[in-house]
């Protein structure tokens, strides 16, 4: 009797047999069809292709949603045009600077926008689309205005001329390498951080992640990729007026992408593929083109939110679940040479906060808190809620900027410093409800916390050299064996949002230890936990400070799990130290049980 998971493998062959044979039907395609056409409007389709991987990278993977594309196409046509028309530039060479030039107006776009909400950067780039058909029109000297940028020369080495065959294959090719580059970038730390940049919230700058950065280099990177589709755009048409590059070309390669599934490897393709023939059906209607579009990706993103392929890789993703629910994927278990342990100096202070305050309105949340904790040790904060245990926390990892004080970390002062510098710095922590991304597997996950030791560049993930695969190789062996040291090895490669509550802290500890921090900074990491649950949290606490030289400081109201992991402890009260001292003699004071536990004696 055939399993479920063998008709999985089954079917996973078939899948690649398919794509051998579609990729063999691609090559040979010009040689068999007969008249010009089909190849040109082939051409068109792969130009177009081009533009909606580089959309979907932004938008499905990174989550920056841009209406502007199609304008990035125009500027990369026009500079093309403009080149080898008036300035007798090889094609090559101008496309080279249309890619130039079109990754320098993302720079420019972007670097504003995304110091704000990823919705005004959706302003910026309609914004951008609306000006760029006028100012094509107005600046005629240039570009030939609204009679058009005539004799766009194709292609050429030497005596041979990219027309329609060779100019396929060029597209082809290039279509090819995008997608290939760009998957193999999505597998990469990169990949992860759009990913987390995409789902909003902490894990990214808790995890050394620059937020503005990765946007700037996602939006930089599509804005290239749709330069070079214009370049190419411009030798197919071999003429460019300004309104080709209106608004609706834009909308339409956003429409692309939410209808052939937001972020999902093959939706650009089919995307593409279902929507070419629209413009066309719809050139009676020209006047309520727009008003389609958007009704349609309304439709769209209710009844299919993740698209054509969405649908289909749902219903494969449960198959899989039904075959297998609790494999793992294959642990590859290289590892870097471990580093000496350092041994902690018990004397000095890891951490040391001085005077810090921070108020919020009228309420003073800390009011001039002092704190030296200890290097190498387990430091608990107590206190009731609302007392400023989190809010200390969120202090010294850079979530919130303290308005008086000192906050240092092995002399290194970090007050003042964002999250991820922080988080840079050797600092780690965990949150009192877990950030981490529904989207991305539990390794993906832990994965995510090595974002900051790696070297390698946005074109070695793309081409998959091998700097990136080996940084790849080793973190994910480390990343698997703190999974293993958590008790989540059995769970690697399902989701995260399926696991338990308990597991999700667990998950959560894994990945700030895989960045090999020298401060743990936990925010109630028993709450909700299990008797078995708590008994591996205070084994996987105690083994971080023992074995791996962290030190520890935890907020947390079950004191029993204080009493037997911390070796200090201080109480907050409103705002300001109520005690310090060893655990056992604080917990023990007369006064911090009336304040803290509400006893009377």
């Amino acid at each position: 009797m055939t399993t479920a998971a063998e008709l999985v493998r089954s079917a996973a062959t078939r899948v690649r047999g398919l794509q051998l044979v579609a990729l063999a039907v691609l090559v040979v395609f010009p040689l068999v069809v007969t008249g010009s056409l089909p190849v040109f409007v082939a051409i068109t389709i792969g130009i177009y292709l081009l533009v909606a991987i580089a959309l979907n990278f932004l938008m499905g993977v990174g989550g920056q949603v841009s209406l502007g594309h199609g304008a990035l196409v125009g500027v990369g046509a026009y500079v093309t045009g403009i080149l080898t028309v008036q300035q007798g530039w090889s094609f090559w060479a101008a496309g080279a600077a249309a890619a130039a030039v079109t990754g320098v107006v993302g720079l420019l776009m972007g670097v504003p926008s995304f110091r704000l909400s990823k919705w005004y950067f959706a302003l910026i780039t309609l914004f951008f689309a609306l000006v760029v058909e006028g100012l094509i029109g107005e600046l005629g000297g240039l570009t030939g205005g609204y009679a058009g940028l005539i004799g766009i020369p194709m292609p050429s080495i030497g005596d041979l001329v990219f027309t329609g065959q060779e100019l396929y294959w060029l597209v082809l090719a290039l279509n090819l390498v995008v997608f290939v580059a760009i998957n193999n970038i999505v597998r990469t730390r990169f990949g992860r951080a759009l990913v987390a940049v995409r789902d909003g919230g902490e894990a990214a700058p808790a995890s050394g992640i620059s937020v503005r950065t990765v946007k700037l280099k996602a939006f930089v990177l599509s804005a290239v990729i749709a330069g070079i589709a214009g370049a190419l755009f411009a030798a197919q048409q071999a003429v460019l007026t300004p309104t080709l590059f209106n608004i609706d070309f834009s909308i339409f390669f956003l429409v692309v992408v939410v209808l052939g599934g937001a972020g999902r490897r093959w939706g650009p393709v089919v995307g593409t593929l279902v929507f070419f023939a629209l413009p066309e059906l719809l050139q009676s209607l020209a006047e309520w083109r727009l008003l389609i579009y958007g009704i349609g990706l309304l439709v769209l993103m209710v009844f299919a939110p993740h698209g054509l392929i969405g649908l289909l890789e749902d219903a494969t993703s449960r198959l899989r679940r039904r075959a297998a629910p609790a494999r793992t994927r294959p642990a590859e278990v290289t590892d870097r040479t471990p580093e000496p342990p350092r041994t902690p100096d018990h004397t000095a202070a890891a951490l040391r906060v001085h005077g810090v305050r921070k108020a919020f309105g009228g309420v003073q949340a800390l009011d001039g808190v002092s704190v030296d904790v200890p290097a190498g040790a387990v430091t608990a904060i107590v206190g009731s809620n609302g007392s400023g245990k989190t809010t200390l926390l969120n202090a010294v990892s850079g979530f919130y900027r303290v308005d008086e004080g000192t906050i240092e970390l092995d002399g290194l002062a970090l007050t003042g410093h964002p999250p991820e510098r922080i988080a840079r710095m050797g600092v780690g922590r965990t949150f009192q409800t877990p950030k981490l991304l529904s989207g991305l597997s539990v390794l993906d996950n832990v994965l995510l916390g090595a974002h900051s030791d790696g070297h390698a560049t946005l074109p070695e993930m793309g081409m998959a050299l091998p700097r990136s695969r080996s940084e790849e190789q080793a973190w994910r062996g480390r990343a698997m064996h703190l999974l293993e040291f958590v008790g989540l090895a059995d769970q690697a490669a399902a989701q995260a949002d399926e696991l338990p509550h308990g597991h999700l802290r667990l998950l959560e500890i894994a990945r700030a230890l895989l960045a090999e921090p020298r401060l743990l900074l936990l925010d109630e990491p028993a709450a909700g936990l299990a008797l078995s649950e708590l008994d591996l949290l205070m084994r996987v606490v105690d083994e971080a400070v023992r074995d791996r030289n962290v030190t520890v400081v935890i907020v947390e109201h079950h004191l029993e799990v204080v009493r037997r992991i911390a070796r200090t402890a201080f109480v907050f009260d409103r705002g300001k130290v109520l005690a310090a001292g060893s655990t056992a003699d604080v917990l023990d004071d007369a006064s911090v049980a009336d304040a803290y536990m509400g006893k009377r004696r």
